[in-house]
């Protein structure tokens, strides 16, 4: 037997053992004031995206409690935020379903009342609503592969982006909503250990710092040339007299040397040596980021980084990208329905960069 079809012969046993509590419930969805929110994505936008429905819910529901169910880097994304009462770590259920079952129901806070397990968009896995079935969620809500075993199943809209897509959610709960921005916290110590990487960068208090995102997945066809971006760190070097600070991932860290060789000033390199707390207090220290659409740019918009981001032509920018917000200009100069196979963003220049650049660094 496949792993596929013993999950879900697990699942539906589970589903089974379930039924009479499912069928007897009849609590109005509107009155259910307890969320169980599952947040085991495999990308970080869809963690963070995710993070306005605890400001959402804490508007609709004055006094509801919230605990948040996470693994991997959803646990840094939801850490410390004020309006989650408890955020309970468990094994990935793509990886150990056991683990991520048993976790849970050793720290269940809502066993026996009425709440609802909420499953945002990129939950939508078998494995996320076993765990959520299997610890006794008896009415779900929000995005699934399996609409029958949901009270209300929610299909992504792709006129909307992912954080109206996930505030649906309130939505289905019979509640108004309005619109909230993603959102990451930090601590104390998480700050000094920020402010302690630019000092050994050599930053000096009052000089600008500019977050540089230039890599991304290579299957992702979202890159610009490494000339360009080292032509845009010139600008700001010389018109601001700029610090840059490239960030990204352990993988990327190579490819980010090898632009920072060709600039003759210094900068600083943290791919891959913060954790995710850190690099949200680094960023919300500079004063402006030039970035690809990629997952430390959603970092920045959750601590309010203004940003220029150079939007790829075959993602349309509804969907991950932050349309309409002064605080961020995105640079999208085609519409392709797939990348080619060698696409890169050649269509937006350096100088349609840098005079964005200019823009926001005059507000």
């Amino acid at each position: 037997m496949s792993l596929v079809l013993t999950v879900k012969g697990g699942l539906f046993s589970g589903v089974a053992a379930v039924e009479q509590l499912i069928a007897s419930s009849s609590t109005p969805l509107s009155a259910i004031r307890d969320f169980l929110l599952l947040q085991h994505p495999s990308a970080l936008g869809t963690a963070i995206h995710a993070t306005p429905l605890v400001p959402a819910l804490r508007q609709a529901v004055p006094g509801c409690r919230i605990a948040v169910v996470a693994s991997g880097f959803s646990l840094d994304v939801f850490r410390g935020n004020p309006g989650v009462d408890l955020l309970i770590e468990t094994p990935s259920p793509m990886k150990d379903l056991k683990g991520a079952v048993r976790a849970l129901r050793a720290q269940h806070p809502f066993r026996g009342g009425d709440y609802a397990a909420l499953t945002s968009t990129g939950n939508e896995r078998t494995k996320v609503l076993a765990q959520a079935v299997l610890c006794g969620a008896a009415t779900r809500v929000g995005f699934t592969v399996l609409p029958q075993l949901y009270r209300v199943p929610l299909e992504f809209d792709w006129a909307q982006s992912q954080i109206a897509n996930n505030l649906r959610i309130v939505e289905a709960l019979g509640h108004r909503t309005g619109a909230f921005e993603p959102q990451i916290f930090f601590s104390e110590v998480d700050r000094a250990a920020a402010q302690e990487i630019l000092a050994a960068g050599g930053v000096r208090a009052d000089q600008p710092v500019a977050i540089f995102v230039t890599q991304t997945s290579v299957t992702q066809r979202k890159g610009w040339r490494e000339e360009r971006f080292q032509r845009a760190a010139s600008f700001l070097v010389e018109r601001y007299g700029a610090h840059i600070v490239f960030v990204g991932t352990a993988a990327e860290s190579a490819a980010i040397e090898q632009l920072r060789g060709g600039l003759p000033f210094a900068t600083t390199n943290v791919a891959g040596k913060t954790k995710l707390p850190v690099l949200a207090a680094l960023m919300s220290f500079a004063r402006i980021g030039l970035t690809l659409d990629t997952g430390p740019m959603h970092i920045g918009r959750a601590v309010g980084l203004p940003m220029v981001i150079i939007a790829p032509a075959w993602s349309p920018p509804v969907e991950w990208l932050p349309v309409g917000d002064p605080r961020f200009r995105i640079l999208k100069n085609a519409d392709m329905p797939v990348a080619t196979p060698d696409y890169i963003i050649d269509e937006v220049s350096v100088e349609e960069v840098n005079t964005a650049l200019m823009e926001l660094m005059g507000r």
